[in-house]
């Protein structure tokens, strides 16, 4: 037997015993022998309780008593803890009492891990503190200050009194916030005043976003399905539940978002600065996974609810310098955003460049999703930003938000990032280690300097990875802005999600071999492939549409090298007056292409991002590229109206399997009541970033399992489903008793254009 093949464990898995019954057992053991010391009783107390389930989350039911045992993963004989054993927190308490009869020490053992199972929600929804009113809204009459957790897409409207959540107070009014919770991220915990008086809406318009689980695995258990809210009916149009307590949470981990007390104090401050300072400027950097994200989100909610709606008219920018996780603008981009609402949501709820909430202002494309691909234009887009938030909304407070690396030339660039925008004050997202990267931006800040206590999360059922490729799809899925709902008071028009595949989508056709062609060009950052193999490297690909503010531009190209590189291709003149545009050759297709073997960048001074597009194709015959794109074909209007042109960028952006296999997926009927899935390998040589090397891994249920080739049956009825689209691109569909490779299941995703080669 090949040593990659599975084996099953042997053995009898024991049951777990929560904290509430080791807690029950002392007691009943104390109260039968009270003079005698503690001694073990049984064997099995002496071994230490194995549990499958997450450690956060103790009175989650055990799934393997209800299915049938499964073979380990993988991944998970990477772990040491499963080696020597992963204690419950009442486990370890109990074998600290038996070792040493440490009293007090066992006390507080107990009393910390019954914090974490502590309610979610301090009251149950009753007949007398709610109703349900006619479309599935929820009406909850609170006389006492409450806390609770809602799981789900809803809306939220306070009637009367007062709701703390997620940094933000929402006071009465007409207007309905619009709130995405789902598992992947930290739930935000509801904190209502005093003879509080609130309506919950369903999210019809949210149902786009949850069907995308029928296309893609990354987006399925993540949202609660909602058998009932209450003992009263069921409501089909019901999007959230409450959750009261850990074990009504359908068997998955929950964690609340509750800021530590010094996150919560330093927040007050400067939130109170911001009243006397209305142009605060606050820079947030620190190492990957501290919570900078979720810090932003809270300091921008507080910033905009400071005061009643009626007298707190304010906007509140960021300056989003993270191309690997961006809060608004798609992955492999920097951008300034001018927000108006609170981010009571994910990333992947609101990736786009217009929205009710904000508005993108300018935009940058690295063409990848780190800034260690070119440090020069990261430096480039931050100042040309920075410049802008100058000049038009300088009289608003900023919040820049940076990526997670903080050494080598990472620190060089959060050093140079300081020294040029000069914050009122640099706040650093951990307390512990990187005492150097801590005193060089200590030095590089001229004001105030404030180091906080990281706060990273206890569960992590997505990577890095996953939520940039979430947030991708979510953002080429989306269609036309909602239309004001006639019905619902104050509801701006808000964002749709289209969840059929995008392959069923008809494409935007861009002539590209006329005089009156729709881009200037394709531009390639960092590795240039030949001309002949253009069309198969960007075929598939995510690319960047970047409009073309002024021929200086390109300003860092030079026609000499391209010149004497490209004599064998046909030259393409353009015609722009007195400005010096690049030397434009053409592939053996016939497509524009814009020469740059210096490695040179456009000049994000007189050019900036529009958005990303998908090159679904290339038609040679009608000469035509083929596109997907949520941009508004208006937008590329105007901007040929303006004489203006477009340049397509390619460079590093993450490769778009889930995009290769959407069709696959929808074909295979899989969903969030199936639990019968496809799995999707990447078989790809995608470049691994600084930013993403380190990464932890918490891929949850997203974790691809090695596979016996020895197994005729594996998922038949799923293999049939899908036999008959044999000429999707770059998939393979294994049927039968094929020999399956190592991570892979039925489908096999192959993608190796020499992205990591360098040219030489």
């Amino acid at each position: 037997m090949s040593s990659h093949k599975k084996r099953r464990i042997e053995g009898v898995e024991e049951k777990g015993m929560s904290a509430i019954e080791a807690l029950k057992a002392r007691q009943r053991g104390a109260a039968a022998s009270p003079t005698q010391k503690t001694q073990p009783t049984l064997e099995s107390e002496e071994q230490p309780v194995m549990s499958s389930a997450n450690r956060f989350n103790l009175l989650r039911k055990d799934s393997s008593q209800d299915a049938a045992p499964k073979s380990p993963r993988k991944s998970a004989a990477k772990d040491p803890r499963l080696h020597r054993g992963v204690e419950s927190p009442v486990s370890r308490s109990r074998g600290t009492a038996v070792a040493g009869g440490n009293t007090e020490h066992t006390k507080s053992e107990l009393a910390g891990a019954l914090h974490e199972l502590k309610p979610y929600s301090t009251f149950r929804l009753s007949k007398q503190n709610h109703k349900v009113k006619t479309g599935g809204v929820v009406e909850i009459t609170l006389p006492n200050k409450e806390r609770f957790v809602v799981i789900g897409s809803y809306g939220i409207r306070v009637i009367r009194g007062e709701v703390k959540l997620a940094g933000a107070t929402l006071y009465p009014s007409e207007t309905i916030e619009w709130i995405h919770a789902p598992y992947c991220y930290a739930v935000p915990v509801l904190r209502t005043a005093e003879e509080t008086k609130l309506e919950f809406y369903p999210d019809n318009t949210a149902r786009g976003i949850r069907q995308l689980g029928r296309l893609s695995p990354l987006f399925r258990k993540m949202w609660i399905a909602p058998p009932e809210i209450s003992s009263a009916k069921v409501t089909e149009e019901s999007t959230f539940e409450l959750i009261y307590a850990p074990e009504e949470a359908s068997k998955r981990s929950i964690e609340d978002l509750v800021p530590m007390p010094a996150w919560n104090k330093k927040l007050s401050s400067l939130v109170a600065t911001s009243r006397k300072k209305a142009s605060l400027s606050t820079l947030i950097c620190g190492p990957k996974s501290a919570g900078k994200s979720t810090f932003l989100r809270l300091f921008l909610n507080g910033l905009l609810t400071d005061r009643p709606q009626a007298q707190n008219s304010r906007k509140v920018v960021v300056l989003d310098l993270d191309p690997g996780q961006p809060e608004y603008a798609p992955a492999g981009t920097v951008s300034l955003v001018s927000v108006n609402k609170p981010n009571i949501g994910t990333p992947f709820t609101h990736t786009s460049f217009e929205n009710s909430a904000f508005t993108v202002v300018r935009c940058h494309s690295m063409a990848s999703v780190t800034p260690a691909s070119n440090p020069d234009l990261y430096l480039s887009c931050a100042a040309d930003l920075f410049d802008t938030y100058s000049k038009h909304h300088a009289g608003d407070p900023v919040i820049i938000n940076t990526p997670g690396w903080i050494q080598g030339t990472g620190l060089d660039l959060l050093c140079t990032l300081i020294e040029r925008i000069k914050p009122h004050e640099v706040l650093f997202m951990s307390e512990v280690g990187s005492f150097d990267s801590v005193d060089a931006l200590r030095t590089a800040t001229e004001l105030a300097f404030t180091e906080l206590p990281s706060q990273p999360s206890k569960i992590a059922l997505r990577t890095a990875a996953h939520l940039r490729a979430m947030q991708t799809m979510s953002y080429f899925h989306l269609q036309d802005m909602t239309p004001k709902i006639s019905n619902v008071p104050n509801t701006p028009s808000r964002l749709k999600w289209n969840a059929s595949p995008l392959s069923f989508r008809p494409p935007l056709l861009v002539q590209y071999s006329s005089l009156n062609r729709g881009v200037l060009g394709l531009l390639s950052y960092d590795y240039q492939c030949p001309p002949e193999l253009m069309a198969d490297t960007v075929n598939g690909q995510v690319l960047a549409a970047v409009e073309i503010e002024d021929a200086r531009a390109f300003s860092n190209f030079t026609q000499e090298e391209t010149l004497t590189e490209a004599d064998d291709f046909a030259k393409v003149n353009v015609d722009s007056g007195n400005q010096t545009w690049p030397l434009v050759t053409t592939s053996p297709e016939g497509i524009p292409l814009i020469p740059n073997y210096n490695d040179a960048a456009l000049d994000p001074r007189h050019s900036r991002t529009i958005g990303l597009v998908l090159l679904r194709g290339i038609d040679m015959k009608s000469k035509t590229l083929q596109l997907v794109t949520p941009i508004p074909l208006e937008d590329f209007r105007q901007i040929k109206s303006k004489g203006r042109s477009i340049v397509l960028l390619h460079g590093k952006f993450d490769t778009p399997s889930w995009a290769y296999t959407e069709e696959l997926y929808e074909r295979a009927g899989v969903d969030e009541e199936n639990e019968m899935m496809l799995e999707v390998t990447a078989d790809m040589e995608d470049d691994q970033s600084e930013a993403e090397s380190e990464d932890a891994d918490g891929t949850g249920n997203l974790e691809d399992e090695d596979t016996e080739h020895n197994q005729p049956g594996a998922k038949p009825d799923m293999t049939e489903r899908v036999s008959d689209l044999t000429e999707v691109p770059w998939v393979e569909v294994l049927k039968g008793g094929q020999r399956r490779p190592i991570g892979s299941r039925v489908l096999r995703v192959r993608r190796d254009l020499g992205r990591n080669k360098t040219g030489d």
